[in-house]
């Protein structure tokens, strides 16, 4: 217990905590000039408190590693439980207080064992219980009064687990499980008949589905070679369609041509003979000429 507030019968607050190796006690409300009391210079760890019968009792393990119990009134301090070094040690130190009596709760781990949580009475010699043992955990408890009689409540702050017991007398608990054992078998039971048969229709599923998936892939793989039959059909539709163009265009291309050279032919041939008769008309001119100039000089 870091720090608590506690309030008496007579309305009378004080506060209580621990700082390194020393309890302080105050009166509130707090008021300037007041100085916190130093009780108990021997603190080692493990303090609580409780109101009663309208005194703050609280208990703390010493320096000693013996366990303290003492109050805020006249009453002296006395140890509970003596340290030890048979390789047992002591934890979770917790006050609590039942109709008319005040009960100690702690836990007791042996080296290199499990712990155990027990029950004495302060300031009834004789009166000593175990709520369990040979459990794992940091254990703190809880007192549930009702109409059904009393019950305690354990909750392990590591793991968060829960033990409910019956708090019959003094120091005698007998456990209350939250599920009867027969009905948690059958629970259990359901549960993996369930998960059986959860896990046989997840099985039958997957074959089921890669059934199907082999069926889809069959099938598109038989699309897809349909689809590219038909892809190779096109082409060489549309190259047999290109070719036959290209073929026409050529050959109309090679007539034009022909009919071209033909015309050229033709033209060239009608020159040539344009060129002979004008060489005859130019040779006969020349005769003529010639002919009358040699006449003249003879």
């Amino acid at each position: 217990m870091a720090y608590q507030i506690f309030e008496t019968a007579d309305g009378q607050r004080v506060a209580l905590y621990a700082q390194g190796n020393s309890i302080f006690a105050c009166l509130l409300p707090f008021q300037r000039g007041m100085m916190p009391g130093e009780i108990r210079t021997d603190y080692l760890a493990h303090l609580d408190a409780a109101v009663f019968r309208d005194t703050v009792c609280f208990v703390y393990e010493n320096l000693e590693h013996n366990v303290v119990i003492d109050t805020l009134g006249a009453s002296p301090a006395r140890i509970l439980l003596p340290g030890s070094s048979g390789g047992y040690g002591f934890e979770n130190l917790q006050l609590a207080v039942r109709q008319n009596g005040l009960y100690l709760f702690c836990q007791v781990r042996k080296t290199g064992g499990k712990t155990g949580l027990y029950v004495c009475m302060p300031y009834q010699e004789n009166v000593w219980g175990t709520v369990f043992e040979g459990e794992e955990g940091s254990w703190r408890v809880e007192v549930l009064a009702g109409k059904e009689g009393t019950r305690l409540l354990c909750l392990d702050r590591r793991s968060g687990a829960l033990r409910l017991y019956d708090w019959e007398q003094e120091a005698s608990f007998s456990r209350r499980r939250f599920l009867e054992e027969a009905e948690h078998e059958k629970c259990l039971e359901a549960l993996k008949a369930a998960w059986q048969e959860e896990k046989a229709l997840l099985e039958a599923g997957k074959e089921e589905l890669q059934a199907e998936a082999m069926a889809k892939l069959g099938e598109f793989q038989q699309e897809k070679e349909e689809r590219m039959i038909q892809c190779r059909r096109e082409y060489e539709g549309r190259v047999e369609r290109l070719r036959a163009e290209y073929e026409g265009k050529l050959a109309r291309c090679r007539e034009s041509y022909e009919r071209q050279l033909e015309q050229a032919k033709r033209q060239y041939n009608e020159l040539a003979q344009t060129a002979v008769k004008l060489q005859q008309i130019g040779r006969k001119w020349r005769d003529k000429y010639f002919g009358r100039t040699e006449e003249k000089e003879s």
